[in-house]
């Protein structure tokens, strides 16, 4: 006997097919996410990178300016350059800054793919669920359907 044909197929369908796409959402969003982990750690690291660098070259400008009697061009130059190096950090911290806030909307915006992906594995459970269930029901009633007929032919066959 043929098996029954599902009546909400199209519906299965078509929340298989929307959670799927709601997996391939959240993949796009969790690389995203990952994309501005590394952005947020570049810019971490380039500004380490030039707190260090200013230090160093901090410190050597004034040893030299130290060691060597210094003009009061000299010492405006010292001045123009540290501007110069805090100005450059505060073009680092602001990206950094920037990046800090990229990855916190990453994050809200996966958290938030993650979320609708639940709902809709959950709609699409719940209807293969019942799918499930109807074929099972389905399947009885045919065995059912089928030892009743068996029965009948016994009975004729003896009488």
């Amino acid at each position: 006997m043929a098996r029954l044909v599902y009546p909400l197929h199209a519906l299965r369908a078509l929340r298989d097919e929307r959670a799927q796409a709601q997996q391939r959402q959240l993949a796009e969003h969790v690389t995203r996410t990952q994309q501005a982990l590394a952005a947020l750690a570049r810019r971490e690291q380039l500004r380490r990178e030039h707190a260090a660098r200013t230090a160093r070259e901090l410190q050597v400008e004034r040893q030299r300016l130290l060691l060597v009697p210094s003009s009061g061009a000299d010492l405006a130059r010292l001045a123009e350059f540290e501007a110069a190096l805090r100005a450059q950090a505060a073009l680092l911290e602001r990206a950094e800054a920037e990046a800090r806030e990229k990855l916190a909307s990453e994050r809200a915006e996966e958290q938030r793919a993650r979320a609708a992906l639940s709902q809709r594995e959950a709609d699409a459970k719940l209807v293969r669920e019942h799918e499930a269930g109807f074929q099972a029901r389905a399947d009885e009633a045919a065995s059912r359907a089928e030892e009743e007929a068996m029965l009948e032919q016994w009975n004729a066959r003896r009488q």
